[in-house]
């Protein structure tokens, strides 16, 4: 595939998504599940006041006050720019696939899974920090792929390097659950410089780009905070800022009605209502809710296929195989280790987005006869997710419905 091609398809999934994400953003029409938190504090450097808001990094609420400066204190202005993640997130999606199974048509089918599975479209459409770390992530997984399995001569390599932490350093800026990929991708460029990718480059090189460049953006997200207003601050407030928010971290302890274990996630055992609001009326007989639910098709099928990833390393030490479960078993069970005492399906929101390449690379391997000869599966996969996703559709999107008629989409007990 040629860059040219590349980047007009890229153009293309992002506009359409960018379309899709935004109509019907103005419900809920209040503010819904964090956005309580996180819209206050996008005003407040819009106002150029002290933050309130101390428990994350800056960067994710500067965005969301972008979108509140060009469009208002209002819903789409609050999620607008959750939507140009979210259509960020699809092309990265996209050149993951790509720089993993070099096959454009598989690509894109990566890129429809993961648009039919639920979680990139409700993230999609909410003031949230994930949706922008993500956005990020996504885009540095994808280029740090393409840097382990090609050559672009010595300069183009430095500078997707360079690139590649940049994004690292902005999606950490945003919030710290990026830090586990980042540990993870430096790891494999300093201790698996038996693959091929990284033998190229020196160690002080991968220092720099993937160390240095995170590092010294990371800070740099903290310079509106000393602009400010509120107490006068200096250059040893950067470290205290994290140490407040590390303790801001632990301290969260309250309980929430949709709470749950990481346990529950990987099996859909407990997902997440963001908003279930009455709508206005005489006998207020009509809702709009949103619920983040992964799609049950990709969920399920997609834990069996990442099995399949690891049976395949295991057995033919495939680096793609590798990769896909590695990225999906750190996303997931970090959560196993994290020392914080309350946690909620959304932090699964990464692990399931990666759900889709393990699928594509059943599918994919299946199809040239490695795996299984099923020629026709993929597309008929691809079918049920998106048919599956209509159903949901109305849950996920606000749409106005029965009051009782929501019960019909909660298949399991712990889903209500």
């Amino acid at each position: 595939m040629g860059p040219r091609k590349i980047i007009t398809t890229c153009g293309i999934l992002y506009i359409i998504s960018q379309i899709f994400f935004l109509i019907n953003i103005q419900f809920p029409r209040g503010h819904c599940f964090d956005e309580f938190h996180y819209v206050p504090s996008a005003k407040q450097f819009l106002q150029l006041k002290e933050n309130q808001n101390w428990e994350h990094p800056p960067l994710g609420k500067l965005i969301m006050a972008a979108g509140i400066g060009l469009f208002g204190d209002r819903p789409i202005g609050w999620r607008f720019m959750s939507t140009v993640f979210g259509a960020m997130t699809l092309v990265g999606m996209y050149l993951w696939g790509l720089a993993l199974f070099k096959d454009d048509k598989i690509a894109l089918w990566i890129a429809m899974v993961t648009l039919f599975n639920n979680l990139l479209y409700v993230q999609a459409r909410i003031g949230m920090l994930d949706t922008f770390m993500f956005g990020f992530l996504v885009l540095g997984l994808a280029g740090f792929t393409y840097v382990l399995f090609n050559d672009l001569g010595k300069r183009k390599n430095k500078c997707l390097l360079v690139l590649i932490g940049l994004m690292f350093g902005l999606a950490m800026a945003c919030k710290w659950a990026a830090v586990v990929p980042w540990l993870m991708c430096i790891a494999l460029a300093l201790c698996g410089r038996v693959y091929k990718g990284f033998t190229r480059f020196s160690i002080p090189l991968v220092l720099v780009s993937l160390l240095v460049v995170p590092v010294i953006t990371y800070f740099m997200s903290f310079i509106p905070l000393f602009l400010s207003a509120g107490p006068k601050r200096g250059f040893m407030d950067l470290f205290l800022m994290q140490k407040t928010m590390w303790e801001g971290q632990l301290r969260v302890v309250s309980s929430h009605p949709y709470m749950s274990k990481w346990t529950d996630w990987a099996v859909l055992r407990r997902p997440i209502w963001y908003a279930f609001d009455k709508e206005n009326g005489p006998h207020q007989s009509f809702v709009r809710g949103v619920v983040l639910l992964g799609n049950p098709i990709v969920m399920w099928c997609g834990l069996a296929a990442i099995l399949s990833c690891l049976w395949s390393w295991i057995k033919d030490r495939r680096v793609d195989a590798f990769l896909i479960a590695f990225f999906y078993i750190g996303f997931y069970l970090c959560w196993a280790a994290i020392p914080r005492k309350i946690s909620f399906y959304y932090y699964y929101y990464p692990a399931g987005m990666t759900l889709s390449l393990a699928l594509a690379y059943v599918f994919h391997y299946g199809e040239q006869g490695k795996l299984f000869k099923i020629r026709w599966a993929r597309w008929t996969f691809l079918g049920a997710v998106s048919l599956l996703f209509v159903y949901f559709f109305p849950i996920l999107a606000a749409l106005k419905i029965p009051a009782d008629s929501f019960r019909k989409w909660m298949w399991l007990s712990g889903w209500i």
